[in-house]
């Protein structure tokens, strides 16, 4: 039997902040990088310490962590850390799932703004030699991850373009959902079909059969529509009374 060990902690940070009553020379002091992962909410604590290595107070004191693009120099992530021991300098920050949607895997630089009860404004330090700027890397490909729905807008007309997908993920059970928008009160039906093809490339018409199809009557709401089944291809067509069908948001 193979042995596999796993760790669980937390990731715990020191943030130094200038202490003016302290005048020793330390050793260099360094807090490792940070490294967050898609597809889950991050947790991270801190300990907030001078260059002594003291606990620093955050009484009366707002925290905010700022997490910046240097290539670009854009801010994506601005927000205030919670602070649970206020008298210890202890502080935690959640890094939402959603905060990562739209970033690169790659590194970028954080940085802490401490602003006191008389409005005065402190850096949070990464290191105890005035270094501001701390590291932090996103790492993906360890969970799964948020994806966009397919959208169908029938620029091609009204048959929508062949969406292929990948039946052999869903062995056994396979639901989807399509979201229906309209931009004027739309008259008709929205028809949904499949394929059973093992080619997904250039299919014939004669290579899908309905799945299912909704008939509307002034319909201006957006409609969920969902079924089931294992497909390797699925399509919209839209038949026209009146009013406009604009898109078909599908994810299988």
């Amino acid at each position: 039997m193979t042995a596999i060990t796993t760790y669980l902690y937390k990731q715990n940070h020191t943030v130094v902040t200038v202490d003016s009553g302290v005048t020793n020379t330390m050793s260099m002091f360094f807090t490792p990088n940070i490294k967050i992962y898609r597809g889950i909410n991050n947790d991270l604590s801190f300990n907030f310490v001078n260059r002594d290595q003291k606990k620093t107070s955050l009484t009366d004191k707002t925290v905010t962590f700022i997490m910046i693009d240097k290539e670009n120099s854009t801010t994506y992530v601005e927000r205030t850390v919670t602070v649970i021991d206020a008298p210890n300098g202890r502080a935690t920050l959640k890094i939402l799932e959603s905060d990562l949607f739209n970033l690169d895997a790659k590194y970028y630089t954080y940085a802490f703004k401490v602003v006191d009860g008389e409005g005065n404004t402190q850096i949070g330090y990464s290191d105890d030699n005035y270094g501001a700027n701390g590291t932090l890397e996103i790492a993906e490909g360890v969970y799964p991850t948020f994806k966009a729905s397919t959208e169908e807008d029938f620029g091609s007309g009204d048959t929508g373009s062949t969406i292929t997908l990948d039946p052999y993920i869903n062995r056994n059970v396979a639901q989807h959902t399509a979201q229906v928008f309209f931009s004027s009160a739309f008259t008709g039906t929205l028809t949904i079909e499949g394929s059973l093809s093992p080619s997904q490339s250039a299919l014939s018409n004669n290579e899908f059969v309905s799945i299912t199809s909704q008939t509307f009557t002034g319909q201006s709401n957006p409609v969920m529509v969902n079924w089931n089944g294992i497909y390797s291809a699925v399509r919209f067509k839209r038949a026209t009374t009146s009013g406009t069908l604009s898109k078909v948001l599908y994810r299988p």
